[in-house]
């Protein structure tokens, strides 16, 4: 019997774990599912395995400080989404420095700042 209900609460915790996951979460919204393409296209740079930003990463770029300043809580939303997105897989880490050269690379100024770890709610 003991057995039983651990088999079921272990069940439980799963379930919640995969409700609450705000990776989960994170994908349903299709902000983040474009952000997370977008982005995606970038990451091998601020990475630092290609000396330059590709131009399909530039164009993703501007592409995205179009569409934030066209969404509610815009900022915010694509602050999380692009931690959600860092943290969502395995990767090096992001060189500050490369994302700083990102803005200088691409000749823009983004609505919205990067980061592996940032505390979006604050912005």
């Amino acid at each position: 019997m003991t057995t039983k209900y651990l088999l079921a609460f272990v069940t439980l915790i799963i379930v919640l774990v995969i409700l609450i996951n705000p990776c989960n979460a994170c994908n349903k919204d299709p902000i983040c599912k474009d952000v997370n393409s977008r982005f995606k296209t970038c990451e091998i740079f601020v990475v630092g395995i290609t000396p330059f930003p590709s131009h399909t990463c530039c164009n993703n770029l501007i592409i995205m400080n179009d569409n934030v300043k066209c969404e509610y809580d815009g900022v915010r939303r694509y602050c999380s989404c692009i931690v959600n997105f860092s943290n969502s897989h395995d990767h090096l880490p992001y060189l500050q420095d490369r994302i700083g050269q990102l803005y200088i690379f691409c000749d823009i100024h983004l609505s919205f700042p990067i980061s592996e770890r940032m505390d979006c709610s604050k912005l």
